[in-house]
């Protein structure tokens, strides 16, 4: 960690020296890439410019959008400072933010949350679609708190634009095509946006599907799979309670004839792949048309959408979980065969047409949403402008078990309906202050059906209100947040969980000169305990963990049998943050650092335990405390009258431990790199180079992962067709150096890398 330290100081410090003698950004990039400096942040209380806001934040659209767009909203996001991708194979991807995930991280969809799956397991995927975003923004800070108390992470808001807010001047379109090497991957999408009288309309719809990702060498990493069964299996060992099921001299035998099935099974079942991921192959698309009226005083509109996906979920956890419980039902028949017969023959059946003959599993998931937002300004009074917004979501996902001779049946199906609104009242200011306060709902019903039903069916409601005000000085500006929030987690209606967080969040922004601040934040947050870390494997009944292991329930993803605990309190993190920013002058650019201090950190640990070959895994608590740095410059290098060159360096680093010991698992290793743009008046070429290291600093059951390059290449060029529409051709080269990449976040690592040496091209032509 300390030589990690020194890279990423180094890299920074001399990002900041370099900056400081180079010249100012060229007026061409401006011209050609939207300047994101100008741009107004909308999730923001105070709708203003990135540079001008009080808040640690980070915006991504126009064409620096387009240029990475991913698979995932975690695989769009993965190069921005501070943020990794959690992924679960090429599907599914979340974004991890200053070591911060799942329910740490609020995803919104134009304001309001996304109601699915994604936060209640890993291998579920954010049921938003990046590829017709308008933008994405990433909120730290006081304005976090106007869209939930959990989010000690962040909130990412995808802002789509399926509601108009205002009236185009005129009508437009646009229609992309591209085809990627990487498993010949092909997207198109369409939208379209205009207005009558005073009805504005939009209307998009998106199609994607490639076959088997392409990847550098084995899919499978063999060895370290077999090195962390060792591990695991020397940690059980010394764990092992002599008072368990099964007598010491039983259990050993269990122990040696399983570790001889599973190694003879793993040659045969998980079929190693080379060149390419199994059962990769994904098919995506959606669509959702709005309108609104339009009117001086402001706007009320609606929409409606639908996301539907099919993945595959790579061969490793799920295999590997289903050959366990192949075995447990050959150690059932072994010990109680004359017994339990009758029941045995039943459990054969299931066995041999749920177990033994399942091949692949894939995902299918379809969400329906509507939504309703309006504003109305005031001309005059105390209240400025009132904001509502609704969302009403239908979501579901089958896991389809596919067997060996080409049958399928559902395993287990995920749904979550439900809605979630707010409403927001701006004052007026009162001498420089202003501030915006309000309400928000959540009333969502989660459940779970089938074989990996290991979460009962539970009511989740909360209610919040929370406000925002800032003062505005002569050189410096204020913000102070504060939220109060009743939850509750009801599971069938008789082990209801309840109660109320406070959060409260502020900073100030100081100018240095008219084109540099520096930034000071603090905040502590209350996070409640979310339904899985409360419920998982917990009996409605007696509203306790079950008494007998048999009772519990397996969690093919994570290949553990997951146990809650009801009397889980509060999360409290206490985060300090000192930030630079640099929006004018001779460079652009920003540095921060920060400290995040989690008291009662929830966590899945293992326990040292283990029930016929399955292991089993707890929902605890421990002291935490996470410490980064992050930053990135930009500086012209060459500037002529064509053309000119600039350069941007950049890099981040996390450290999470607990503060009894030990490092937090899964938390992405620090990078460093740097960006060449070349640019004129209608083409841009860049060469972008990402030196991720290795991450040592692993939890006790982890193996540390192997750092890599990552090299990559965008080009476009712009023609002129007509007098009011263009045609742009661009081009993307990923992992050029073809690097076999194991992300440290990812929870498949060892069993399906990042994809290898792709090539994008595509055409866009917008009116």
């Amino acid at each position: 960690m300390n030589s990690q330290r020194k890279k990423l100081s180094a890299a920074i410090s001399l990002a900041l020296a370099v900056g400081y003698t180079g010249g100012a950004l060229a007026q061409e990039e401006a011209d050609h890439v939207e300047d994101q400096i100008v741009e107004i942040v909308v999730t923001a209380a105070f709708q203003e410019s990135e540079a001008d806001t009080a808040m640690p934040v980070g915006v991504l659209s126009g064409e620096a959008l387009r240029e990475k767009i991913g698979n995932s909203l975690g695989d769009t996001l993965k190069n921005e400072i501070g943020i990794a991708n959690a992924s679960f194979g090429p599907g599914v991807g979340h974004p991890v933010i200053r070591g911060q995930s799942g329910n740490r991280v609020k995803i919104l969809q134009n304001g309001v949350g996304v109601t699915d799956a994604s936060s209640i397991s890993a291998d579920h995927p954010i049921a938003v679609s990046t590829s017709l975003a308008e933008r994405l923004e990433v909120i730290r800070g006081p304005s976090s708190l106007l869209y939930g108390s959990g989010a000690i992470g962040g909130v990412v808001n995808v802002i789509d634009n399926r509601i108009p807010e205002s009236l185009p001047e005129e009508p437009a379109f646009v229609v992309q095509q591209s085809h990627n090497t990487v498993g010949s991957q092909d997207d198109t999408l369409i939208r379209v946006d205009g207005s009558t009288g005073n009805v504005a309309f939009h209307l998009d719809a998106f199609r994607s599907s490639n076959d088997k990702v392409e990847i550098s060498g084995y899919a499978i990493d063999e060895e370290a799979v077999e090195v962390l069964e060792e591990l695991i299996h020397e940690h059980l060992e010394e764990h092992h309670d002599e008072e368990d099921h099964h007598d010491e001299e039983d259990h050993h035998d269990e122990d040696e004839h399983h570790d001889e099935d599973e190694h003879g099974h793993e040659e045969e079942e998980l079929e190693n792949t080379n060149g390419f991921i199994g059962n990769s192959d994904a098919e995506s698309n959606g669509g959702s048309f709005g309108f609104s009226f339009v009117g001086d005083r402001g706007f009320i509109g609606f929409s409606a959408s639908e996301v539907e996906d099919n993945f595959g979920i790579p061969l490793g956890a799920h295999v590997h979980a289903h050959e366990e419980e192949e075995h447990h039902d050959e150690e059932e028949e072994h010990h109680d065969e004359e017994e339990h017969h009758d029941e045995e023959e039943h459990e054969d059946e299931e066995s041999h047409g749920h177990a033994e003959e399942v091949e692949f599993i894939r995902a299918d998931s379809k969400k329906t949403r509507y939504d309703i937002k309006g504003e109305l300004r005031f001309d005059e009074g105390w209240i400025e402008s009132v904001r509502a917004t609704a969302g009403f979501s239908d979501y579901l996902l089958n896991e389809v078990e596919v067997f060996e001779d080409g049958d399928r049946a559902v395993g287990t199906s995920f749904s979550n309906e439900g809605s979630e609104g707010r409403i927001t009242l701006t004052h007026v200011p009162v001498g420089n202050w202003t501030g915006v306060w309000g309400l928000q709902y959540t009333d969502t019903v989660f459940s779970a059906t089938g074989e990996e039903a290991f979460i009962p069916q539970s009511d989740i409601n909360a209610l919040g209100i929370f406000g925002v005000e800032r003062y505005s000085g002569a050189n410096w500006t204020g913000e102070i947040g504060i939220r109060f929030e009743d939850n509750s987690v009801d599971p069938n209606g008789r082990c209801e969980q309840s109660g109320n967080t406070a959060s409260v969040s502020g900073s100030v922004l100081y100018d240095v000169g008219n084109d540099a601040n520096l930034l000071f934040s603090a905040a502590r947050s209350e996070r409640a305990p979310t339904v899985e870390e409360l419920f998982s494997n917990v009996s409605s009944d007696t509203c306790a963990s079950y008494v007998d292991y048999e009772d519990l329930v397996l969690h093919a993803s994570s290949s553990l049998l997951e146990i809650g605990n009801p009397l889980l309190e509060e999360e409290t993190s206490s985060n300090l943050e000192f930030g630079y920013r640099r929006f004018g002058g001779n460079f652009t650019g920003e540095f921060s650092a920060y400290h995040n201090q989690i008291n009662n950190y929830i966590y899945l640990d293992l326990t040292g335990e283990e029930f016929e070959g399955q292991r089993l895994a707890s929902y605890l608590a421990r002291d935490a405390s996470f410490t980064g740095i992050e930053g990135e410059v930009s500086f012209n290098v060459m500037e002529g009258e064509d053309s000119s060159l600039a350069l941007g360096v950049f890099g981040d680093m996390v450290n999470a431990e607990f503060d009894s010991g030990g490092y937090v698992p899964r938390i992405p290793a620090s990078k460093i790199g740097a960006e060449l743009r070349w640019f004129g008046d209608n083409w841009s070429i860049h060469l972008h180079a990402t030196r991720v290291n290795e991450q040592e600093d692993v939890a006790e059951l982890e193996l540390p992962t192997d750092g890599y390059t990552l090299l990559s290449l965008y080009a476009d060029y712009h023609f002129d067709v007509g007098e009011d529409s263009s045609l742009e051709v661009f081009l993307r080269g990923e992992n050029l150096l073809d690097e076999e990449i194991r992300n440290h976040a990812s929870f498949l690592k060892n069993y399906a890398p990042e994809p290898g040496r792709g090539l994008m091209v595509g055409v866009r032509f917008e009116y």
